[in-house]
């Protein structure tokens, strides 16, 4: 019995340290998910999704992105393209995440057939 309580203690005390990674993975996947319907703004469903990520646990990164991607309307804004480059150089940021930003950065009424095809593999992840 002991052991099982000792094996359950360290399952759980697992997850509990990977789970910011799991959020902040889902909060990209979700994002690359919106992008990836996107036709030239962001529907109320998507700015409800992007609301959660801004308003949650998120990194100020990902709030970043997730604001950029709420606030356009057939491109991104100047200010928020402005944030996305910094986080495309930024090297702590995660690779993910900078690839997110450079496609949201780019966005033109909606995403390229490359940039579908990127997206995809971002939230696949």
């Amino acid at each position: 019995m002991r052991t099982l309580i000792y094996v359950s203690a360290l399952l759980f005390s697992g997850a509990l340290l990977y789970a910011p990674y799991t959020y902040a993975g889902d909060a990209v996947t979700t994002m690359a998910n919106i992008v990836i319907g996107f036709k030239h703004f962001p529907s109320d469903a998507d700015k409800a999704a992007l609301a959660a990520i801004t308003d949650g646990d998120s990194s100020d990164a990902v709030k970043s992105v997730a604001g950029a991607i709420a606030n356009i309307s057939h491109k991104v804004t100047d200010a928020d393209k402005t944030t996305l480059e910094a986080i495309i150089a930024d090297d702590d940021a995660s690779a993910p995440l900078r690839e997110l930003a450079a496609i949201v950065s780019s966005l033109n009424h909606m995403p390229s057939a490359d940039a579908v095809v990127s997206l995809e593999g971002l939230a696949s992840r």
